[in-house]
């Protein structure tokens, strides 16, 4: 027997009206444009050019390895990347010689999601120590999954996490407001803490949209959902036809589909979180929008010249008639 409804009036088939498809579609070719938008940026002067007395270029010089935007530039780049594969496989949808994938889009719009979420934590910070906190945490997460994977490849002896751990370290001690070295707390990266964090400043933020009746946080645990298989984010998203019910056993044979409506809402979702991203590293890269710290800031120095000073004052300190002292409870 067939029906749209099984014993409980769960809808089996569901499916949105042609005219609600065609406005989706309408909307990923809008999107497109701002995908090319974003593309551009990234390629062009508005991401190259960091003036010299920016946040970020001041920044370069407590980052050592992670210096010139290696963090936050990779993400923003993969997010844009994903986007555009993401593009790819529309077009020839939309031009009538390719098929809509029934889940295989959604984990690429997460890792986009991911992806500019993780530029917004690294730029978000009007502070300094912050923004060089976030960046040293990032690093640190980078070089420990580096080295799982280097054991998974037969190299168990691999050592970037130490040692990128090492270096930031030493990059704290040349700035006091940071603390002692020794007490910083490497704590670990959540991507449902980045989202969530992504999520309530593009929501304070006048420039993003705040149309979507859900919030960016849930629509990422959706793509989650949909990412790892779990048929309650298969149940929430796809549209149904073709129900064959067995109303005897509760049960049926459907065919499921992805909608073009959720495409286009998770695609706009995941180009407002880069173009977030973007704002804040427009803001962050210029002198204009210096805040009050960096004018304290002395004239740049380099990475190498700021790193020996630290070293020679901290060799200074253990020299120091003081720290042998006999009357010092710290004896040497």
């Amino acid at each position: 027997m067939t029906t749209s409804q099984g014993p409980n009036g769960f809808p089996f088939n569901r499916s949105i009206a042609p005219d609600s498809e065609q406005v989706a579609v309408t909307l990923w070719q809008l999107t497109f444009v701002r995908i090319a938008a974003a593309k551009a940026k990234l390629d062009g002067i508005y991401v190259q050019v960091v003036e010299d007395r920016s946040s970020l270029r001041l920044d370069d010089r407590y980052l050592g390895t992670w210096r010139t935007g290696s963090l936050h530039v990779a993400a923003m780049q993969a997010a844009v990347d994903a986007l555009m594969t993401v593009q790819a496989v529309l077009e020839p949808v939309i031009a009538g010689t390719g098929k809509l994938p029934m889940s295989g889009l959604y984990p690429v719009l997460r890792a986009a999601t991911e992806s500019a979420a993780l530029a917004i934590y690294l730029l978000d910070p009007n502070d300094r120590d912050e923004r060089l906190r976030r960046s040293y945490l990032t690093a640190v997460e980078d070089a420990k999954y580096q080295d799982t994977f280097a054991a998974s490849m037969g190299n168990p002896n691999s050592s970037l996490h130490e040692r990128a751990k090492s270096e930031i370290k030493e990059l704290i001690a040349t700035r006091p407001s940071l603390g002692e070295p020794l007490a910083f707390r490497f704590a670990r990266l959540k991507y449902s803490d980045l989202v969530e964090n992504a999520d309530a400043i593009m929501a304070s933020d006048p420039s993003t949209p705040t149309v979507s009746r859900m919030t960016l946080i849930a629509w990422w645990q959706l793509l989650s959902g949909l990412s790892h298989g779990k048929q309650w984010a298969f149940i929430v998203s796809m549209e149904r036809s073709e129900a064959i019910v067995d109303e005897a056993d509760e049960s049926a044979h459907v065919r499921q589909s992805s909608s073009a409506a959720a495409i286009a809402i998770v695609l706009r979702l995941g180009v407002e979180t880069l173009e977030a991203a973007l704002r804040l590293y427009g803001h962050r890269s210029k002198s204009a929008w210096a805040q009050p710290e960096d004018a304290s800031e002395p004239p740049f120095m380099s990475y190498t010249e700021l790193h020996g000073r630290a070293k020679s004052d901290r060799e200074e300190r253990l020299c120091s008639p003081e720290r042998h002292s006999a009357d010092s409870p710290h004896r040497w």
